[in-house]
């Protein structure tokens, strides 16, 4: 990605498109893909309408495919604000420009919340169920006296 940015801020729109040299064509210096990754990271940081060469930072509309294009983007390069960029640009879902989901993440990940609340819930139970078992344990035990203490050795003995 560095050397992505790297060859927009040196050459600009052209890093983006193929070059025909000594009647031969050029792939792009940035492949599309790349440059769909730089636009969304644009997006993401709210600097989507600007491109500063200095640092890197953003995404010109110009860049844009033409099948790209969306009505909405000329508003976004006359506003500063981000929050209102994003709200043009997220909330929209009209044309082509597409909302950006989140990372898919692990189902460990994704599930973590619910699997906390499940424990937590079942922690608040635990106490009861504790409780509960020795009880039960409690009440399984023999009664003490000399019926059970002749029973026992009767268990022990080999006659």
């Amino acid at each position: 990605m560095r050397s992505a940015v790297r060859k927009l801020c040196q050459q600009g729109v052209e890093a983006l498109r193929p070059q025909k040299v000594n009647e031969k064509w050029r792939k792009p210096a940035i492949s599309r893909r790349v440059a769909g990754d730089l636009r969304k990271a644009a997006i993401r940081a709210g600097t989507y309408g600007k491109f500063d060469a200095e640092t890197g930072a953003g995404w010109d509309p110009a860049w844009d495919a033409p099948d790209r294009r969306h009505p909405l983007l000329d508003d976004v390069a006359a506003v500063d604000d981000t929050e209102s960029i994003d709200s043009i640009l997220l909330g929209t879902n009209k044309g082509a420009i597409q909302s950006i989901r989140p990372p898919k993440e692990t189902k460990r990940e994704r599930t973590r919340e619910t699997r906390a609340q499940k424990i937590e819930n079942l922690l608040k139970e635990a106490d009861e169920k504790i409780e509960e078992y020795r009880l039960e344990k409690e009440a399984n035990k023999p009664k003490p006296g000399i019926e059970e203490e002749f029973k026992q050795a009767m268990k022990g003995s080999r006659y």
